[in-house]
């Protein structure tokens, strides 16, 4: 299968915590303190990286890190009575990392942080954009009078009015949601693979036909809502839906798509409602995964 979308691979990483949770109308806030949980969790992480190498059990193979920067740039400065001038900030943030060379990789947050990140990338290139979206829910809300246009069930929707961004691939998606959502897929064209989907075809099909899909775009962008897990691997999260996919499935897909993704977020971790830090746990191997397996695919 031939791959046209285009590999980045500076060998630079930025982490940026985005500690928002104000867009946060229908599930529970509380991802404001995600970053730090998700830190702390890395760290285990970080300590088994010696003399620039780590063993990646999962492939058995020894990963030299020594041409790779990781970078923790800190958390985006938030003013909470302004969405706007907080969401501008991240903006200016990440488009200026990416004009540095580095691949960023976001912790949120809820979800609607995922806008002013998206369109960071959008602005920083030339070139479509195709966003992969692991989640639960749709977020394909366009304004109502209690979420306004900028929560945590619109970001998808925002992203879709940028002029390249072309394709919106939805992964985990269940449940139930609201009828005109039926007519908004079709609409917009979006791809979806329900968790029931993943279950059934298999974490390596669904890899193969998300980049076939994906084969004309030129960047692609990854927003990962923990939510995408059924609650027995991630009880803390932003809203519970059962039927998940499994952590293996999860890290199976995310591991073929990171070679080819240009930006990262993982959203809606939820230390409030966590056990033992088991979410954030997750969520620092997620973000490990995409960095180990963007520099150094198998």
């Amino acid at each position: 299968m031939k791959r046209v979308i285009k590999r980045i691979v500076s060998g630079k990483y930025a982490i940026i915590g985005f500690p928002w949770d104000m867009g946060a109308s229908l599930g529970r806030p509380g991802a404001r303190y995600a970053p730090k949980a998700i830190r702390d969790s890395l760290k285990w992480i970080l300590n088994r990286v010696k003399d620039n190498k780590v063993f990646d059990i999962e492939s058995n193979r020894v990963v030299d890190l020594s041409q790779v920067i990781i970078k923790d740039v800190g958390d985006i400065e938030i003013f909470a009575h302004d969405t706007f001038k907080t969401f501008n900030t991240a903006y200016m943030s990440i488009k200026n990392l990416i004009i540095e060379g580095f691949n960023p990789v976001i912790i949120g947050g809820d979800h609607s942080i995922s806008y002013p990140c998206i369109k960071a990338l959008h602005d920083s290139v030339e070139g479509t954009i195709g966003i992969v979206q692991f989640d639960a829910h749709l977020d394909l809300v366009d304004e109502t009078p209690f979420q306004g246009k900028f929560s945590h069930s619109s970001e998808i929707r925002r992203a879709l009015e940028l002029e390249r961004v072309k394709r919106v691939i939805q992964i985990g998606v269940r449940g139930y949601n609201y009828p005109f959502h039926y007519d908004d897929v079709r609409k917009f064209n979006i791809m979806q693979f329900s968790s029931y989907d993943v279950r059934k075809l298999g974490a390596s099909i669904i890899s193969e036909k998300v980049l076939k899909e994906l084969n004309n775009i030129d960047y692609m962008y990854i927003t990962l809502d923990i939510d995408v897990l059924d609650p027995s691997f991630a009880p803390g999260c932003g809203a519970n839906e059962p039927g998940g996919l499994t952590i293996w499935d999860l890290i199976e897909i995310l591991k073929k798509l990171a070679p080819y993704s240009h930006a990262f977020d993982i959203v809606e971790v939820n230390p409030l409602f966590d056990t033992g830090g088991i979410t954030s746990s997750i969520a620092a191997k997620l973000l490990f995964d995409y960095i180990i397996y963007h520099f150094n695919p198998i």
